[in-house]
C-alpha cells in the first residue's frame, strides 16, 4: 500500500487527536511532530514514538503532507508556506482567520497543484453521511449546538467557534446561493457572543435556523432536516451518531431508526485527505468550502456584535 508521508503542525487539544490518528492509519507514514512549545511537543512525540520537531520549516523534503493544528491566526502562514513547497495541506478550520487569506491560500493551491483540505470535521460524522445520503430536497434545516462553559476558544466568539460547523453542513446539504440572514446574539459571561440565532435563506427556498451556545448546561449537537414530503424528516443526534426518519403514518408519529456506520470521524476525515493523494481525487471539504462556510460566518459574527439584525445578499 502507498503511504504518505505525514506529519502535525501543533500539538495542542486538536493536535494530539491528530498525532493519534496519524499513527494508525495504514494509508500514512508518521514522519514527526511540530510544536514551538517544546515540552508539549516533546510529550507527543515520545508518546507516539516520533521524533519532535521545534521549527514547521525543517521537515521540507521530509513529508508529502501536513495537518495544521494550531491557532486559527497562524493557519494562513504555516499553510502558505507548505503550499509553496508543494506540500499537500489538511487545516483545521477555520481555514484562516479572514476570507482574503482564505483566497490567496485557495489561489495558491490551485497553481501548484497542491491538496488544500479544511477540517470540517463534522461533514465526516457517520449520522450526517447517513443522513446526506437520504436527503434530496431540504426545504428547512434546525440546528442545535450547545455546550457548557469550557473557558476555551474565549479569543473568538461561539459563531466562529461553533456555529461555523453548522453553517458548512447546511451548504453541503444545499450549496445554493445565500438570499438573506436574520440574526441575534447576546454576550453572557465573556466579552463576546456567547448565545446567537441566524436564520439563513437560500435561493432554493431552502431555511436554515441555527442556534448556539457555548453557555448551556448540557451539550448537545442535533440536526432536523424537513425533505421532499412535508410529513418527512430526518433527526441526526450527532453526539451519539444516530440518525431516525420520522413520519405520519395514520394520523401518528412513526420514528424509524436508520443504520449508521461506526467509526471514528476523525480517523475517516484524515484517512480521506490521505486517499485524494494517493487517488489523486478531489477533496472531501475543499479550500472553496472552507472559504464559503468562513464568509458567511464571519458576516454572522460581525451582525451579532454589532447589532445589526438582517442582511441581504
Amino acid at each position: 500500500m502507498t503511504k504518505i508521508k505525514t506529519a502535525v503542525i501543533g500539538t495542542g487539544h486538536l493536535g494530539g487527536f491528530h498525532a493519534r490518528v496519524l499513527s494508525v492509519l495504514k494509508n500514512c507514514e508518521f514522519v514527526c511532530v511540530v510544536d514551538v512549545d517544546e515540552e508539549r511537543g516533546r510529550e507527543i512525540a515520545v508518546k507516539y514514538n516520533v521524533p519532535y520537531v521545534r521549527d514547521f520549516r525543517r521537515v521540507v523534503g521530509e513529508v508529502d503532507a501536513v495537518t495544521i493544528a494550531t491557532p486559527t491566526m497562524y493557519h494562513f502562514d504555516v499553510a502558505r508556506f507548505f503550499i509553496e513547497n508543494k506540500i499537500h495541506v489538511m487545516v483545521e478550520k477555520p481555514i484562516t482567520a479572514n476570507v482574503d487569506e482564505a483566497e490567496q491560500l485557495i489561489e495558491m493551491a490551485n497553481h501548484r497543484n497542491v491538496k488544500l483540505q479544511v477540517g470540517h470535521i463534522e461533514r465526516f460524522n457517520r449520522a450526517f453521511t447517513a443522513l446526506k445520503e437520504n436527503v434530496t430536497t431540504p426545504w428547512m434545516i434546525r440546528a442545535n449546538r450547545y455546550a457548557p462553559f469550557t473557558g476555551r476558544s474565549t479569543d473568538i466568539d461561539v459563531v466562529l467557534d461553533l456555529m461555523i460547523h453548522d453553517m458548512d453542513l447546511v451548504f453541503a446539504l444545499d450549496g445554493s446561493p445565500v438570499k438573506r440572514i436574520t440574526v441575534k446574539g447576546t454576550k453572557v459571561v465573556t466579552e463576546k457572543t456567547d448565545i446567537a440565532f441566524a436564520m439563513v435563506e437560500l435561493e432554493s427556498g431552502c431555511i436554515a435556523e441555527l442556534n448556539v451556545s457555548r453557555v448551556a448546561s448540557e451539550r448537545e449537537r442535533s440536526l432536523k432536516v424537513f425533505d421532499g414530503d412535508v410529513n418527512t424528516y430526518y433527526s441526526a443526534d450527532l453526539n451519539n451518531r444516530k440518525l431516525k426518519k420520522m413520519f405520519f403514518r395514520d394520523k401518528q408519529m412513526v420514528s424509524h431508526p436508520l443504520p449508521v456506520e461506526d467509526r471514528d470521524q476523525l480517523e475517516a476525515e484524515i484517512a480521506s485527505f490521505l486517499d485524494s493523494i494517493i487517488s489523486n481525487r478531489p477533496v472531501e471539504v475543499s479550500g472553496e468550502d472552507g472559504l464559503k462556510a468562513l464568509l458567511y460566518t464571519k458576516e454572522v459574527s460581525d451582525m451579532a456584535a454589532s447589532g445589526k439584525c438582517f442582511t441581504e445578499f
